[in-house]
């Protein structure tokens, strides 16, 4: 028998040594596997599935597919006990992953690799616990591909679906990638996707606007800074109207930064959208205690009253009326003599009809960096219900004009719409028509209705602008065919434009709308008379007279 070489069998044990120290300790890493098994919100168990610890702090990945719709979740460890999901700290919904919190206080992770592996790489991928398979699955990589900076691996074994969610580990035992569930039946493939992905799944200011955050009814994490926590917070409202998950998402904010106003504040306003007004004031007097600026919190509490005692039922709650909220702005600024103070006590005086002092306020805003047309269109109101000078409030309606530059942006509408009504109740009738011109052209006759136009064919009728008046009327009656005093008013529109044969159809159709129209037997006696034809002329007026119109006697006079 041929004796072989000592050296060669010590090169040989040694490779196999190092074959089986590459092989990871499967059972040391079955302790960081969990079921994690979702509810909805009666407590009805919806969907069980598998996910693994990833820190020693109990933080845990699974598929986005156990958690969407969920409200409550809990997971299930190794050693069989039961540990509730706490915080969502971050899902994909396009790569079915969550990334999320539980209150188990101590848990074997399962480490993460950094690497990147190559095809034909063996790789381990751990079964679900209590599952059907006992062992971890050997296989390799077939394939790799990038998909948004992520690595997705292409795995030459074809596995159940029951293992999505389950990690795969490299030969060193660290995790690589998370299991996906199979969309094909007749792939002999799976597929695996890269475990850097669980590092993006976190919170910022905007997550609160993420479809599929929005899509889990668990508690969120909040983001790691203050500025982002706070955006979270107040977004959450318009994006979600979860109830829990805002309160918790509040409170968690609270906890975190005692001494900020934000979550004080929000969450008095839920308080008192819910009518529970002695918690919505609990919390402004816990932020009066903690919160280094107390300007910031009197002038929030006056904004909530001040809102409250604009609904028509609202049951006054303790003192907080409308007094309250001039006392709680009055402290605001007393503390800090900031113009948005005065914009919110001008808006409670006005609001308590105490006009002089809204108008002073305003006026001291108008001589701020906050001043705009805004500003100054109710500093205008204000001193017209507090009778001031026609000069004063005209004035302050060409400052709120003016504030918007030439040529006027859409949003100058409404200031030029107030201008025109201002100057037309003063009889300055071309100046109100050429502001009335200029919002039909920003706004469009679309976005208008047949009242603006009857109100400005009444001023360009008073500015002698016959041809625009009429065009206006007829624009009034494209939104209402059938009206009757517009189509009265379009034959004395024609009349004046010397359009007499026009107007004596117009007042016959206005006759067909209302048979007892006297105005409209006047219209057509005027336009007949104009035309000379005497008799038809004094027929409709007499039948005017007999309909009771004032008119239509002295007319008649005339023509006899």
């Amino acid at each position: 028998m041929k004796t072989r070489n000592p050296l060669f069998l010590t090169i040989l044990f040694f490779s196999i040594a190092l074959c089986a120290h590459a092989k990871p300790n499967e059972k040391k890493a079955m302790q960081g596997m969990i079921t994690v098994t979702s509810f909805d919100g009666q407590g009805k168990e919806l969907r069980t599935g598998n996910g693994f610890f990833i820190n020693q702090q109990g933080e845990a990945l699974s598929t986005f597919d156990i958690f969407k719709n969920a409200h409550a979740a809990e997971i299930t460890d190794a050693q069989g006990q039961k540990w509730k999901v706490t915080r969502i700290c971050g899902a994909n919904n396009l790569y079915n992953m969550v990334r999320f919190r539980t209150d188990c206080p101590s848990s074997t992770a399962l480490p993460i690799s950094e690497a990147q592996l190559a095809q034909k790489s063996a790789v381990y991928i751990l079964p679900a616990l209590g599952g059907k398979a006992k062992k971890a699955v050997q296989t390799t990589v077939r394939e790799t591909s990038m998909v948004e900076g992520l690595n997705y691996y292409t795995l030459e074994a074809k596995l159940e679906n029951t293992f999505a969610g389950c990690p795969i580990l490299d030969a060193k035992g660290q995790v690589i990638a998370m299991m996906q569930a199979n969309q094909s039946r007749d792939n002999e493939h799976s597929y695996g996707l890269d475990i850097a992905l669980s590092q993006q799944l976190t919170t910022s200011g905007m997550s609160a606007t993420e479809i599929a955050l929005n899509n889990i009814h668990i508690a969120k994490q909040l983001p790691d800074s203050e500025p982002q926590a706070r955006t979270f917070i107040c977004l959450m409202p318009q994006n979600n109207m979860d109830t829990v998950c805002y309160l918790t998402a509040l409170q968690d904010y609270i906890t975190a930064y005692p001494d900020q106003p934000t979550g004080y504040t929000q969450r008095a306003l839920y308080w008192a959208s819910v009518k529970e007004y002695d918690k919505a004031d609990a919390d402004y007097n816990t932020a009066l205690q903690n919160v280094q600026n107390k300007a910031d919190i009197h002038y929030e509490k006056s904004k909530l009253i001040y809102r409250l005692n604009m609904f028509p039922d609202y049951e006054k709650y303790s003192d907080w009326d409308m007094q309250k909220a001039v006392q709680e702005i009055d402290e605001a600024y007393a503390l800090e003599s900031l113009p948005i103070f005065l914009m919110q006590k001008a808006d409670c005086h006005f609001a308590l009809k105490q006009y002089d002092e809204a108008f002073r306020s305003y006026q001291q805003v108008n001589q701020s960096p906050l001043a705009s047309a805004q500003t100054f269109s109710a500093a205008a109101i204000s001193a017209e219900m507090s009778r001031q000078d026609s000069t004063i409030i005209l004035a302050l309606l060409d400052s709120a004009v003016n504030r918007y530059g030439k040529p006027y942006p859409k949003t100058a509408a409404l200031s030029l719409l107030q201008r025109a009504t201002h100057l037309d109740r003063y009889g300055r009738y071309k100046e109100a028509a050429q502001d009335y011109q200029a919002v039909e052209e920003l706004r469009g006759h679309k976005n208008l209705n047949d009242n603006f136009y009857f109100i400005k064919f009444q001023c360009d009728t008073k500015a002698r602008l016959y041809p625009i008046a009429l065009q206006d009327i007829e624009k009034a009656l494209s939104y209402r065919p059938n009206d009757y005093g517009y189509t009265v008013e379009k034959a004395l529109a024609e009349w004046r434009m010397g359009q007499f044969e026009e107007a004596v159809y117009t007042g016959q159709q206005a006759i067909k709308v209302n048979p007892n129209g006297a105005d409209a037997y006047k219209a057509i006696g005027l336009a007949l008379g104009e035309m000379g034809r005497k008799a038809e002329a004094l027929k409709n007026l007499r039948k005017a007279k007999e309909l009771g119109d004032p008119q239509a006697e002295s007319l008649i006079q005339s023509l006899q």
